[in-house]
């Protein structure tokens, strides 16, 4: 019986290492969440997503150790944003966030919350009023420009070149007011070059200017500048070569 006692008593010695093992694994491939099996690295999102296909997929590649991760489906506590849509742990860190903390921190990118010492897009009041955040704020969230957004994502739009989801503001990445166009839309290639597919509300799509170009305003500037004064000082310069020749 002793004998026994003792096996068992090892036996579970034995499972607690293991468990304690496997959780301490689990916490090394993933800052939040579980690893989606079998455990994979990634460089963006759509690595861990089935077939690459990212629609309806809630996964998210761990921004920290490059290793896919998801929610745990008995989990209680969201693992996402305050917009409950963009995964915690697939943003960038804040710097001089306090641990403990929810609202702490300064992020990267201009316009962006901290929550939880993540970067995070900026709150939206509500959708109907469209009330936008302040500044338009690049989510890892990834997407395909030739697929219409889902009904969920409210102030969104794929952008052409990274492929991510961006969260429109009242401001684009200039600091100037967004400009939309009246003419709906179901992807970016509706809108024409220069513009993006905005998911606005429920029912609509609508076309903006793309708020993440940027503009170098001093070198716009200097060609207003050359195309006035260049013909100034052309004619001045007849003029005067006119009036020697003629004295």
């Amino acid at each position: 019986m002793r004998i026994k006692k003792v096996l068992v008593l090892f036996g579970i010695l034995v499972l607690k290492a293991s468990l304690i093992q496997a959780i301490t694994k689990a916490s090394q491939v993933c800052t939040g969440g579980d690893p989606i099996l079998p455990i994979r690295s990634c460089s963006r999102q759509r690595d861990c997503a089935p077939n690459g296909n990212v629609t309806r997929f809630n996964g998210w590649c761990d921004f920290e150790t490059k290793f896919c991760c998801e929610t745990c489906p008995k989990s209680l506590v969201p693992l996402t944003c305050p917009d409950r849509l963009t995964p915690l742990y697939g943003q960038e860190r804040c710097k001089n966030a306090t641990e403990g903390m929810v609202y702490s921190g300064e992020s990267k990118q201009a316009g962006g919350m901290c929550y939880k010492g993540y970067s995070c897009p900026p709150k939206i009041r509500t959708a109907r009023e469209l009330s936008f955040g302040d500044m338009t704020f690049r989510t890892n969230m990834d997407c395909y420009t030739h697929q219409q957004l889902e009904s969920r994502y409210n102030f969104m739009f794929c952008h052409n070149l990274t492929g991510n989801l961006w969260v429109i503001g009242r401001l684009n990445v200039n600091g100037d007011e967004i400009i939309h166009h009246w003419n709906q839309c179901e992807i970016n290639d509706d809108c024409g070059e220069g513009s993006v597919c905005v998911k606005e509300n429920l029912c609509r799509y609508r076309c903006y200017v793309d708020p993440t170009t940027k503009m170098d305003y001093d070198w716009i500037m200097a060609q207003i500048l050359a195309m006035f004064f260049i013909p100034i000082i052309f004619l001045a310069t007849i003029i005067f070569l006119t009036v020697k020749y003629l004295d």
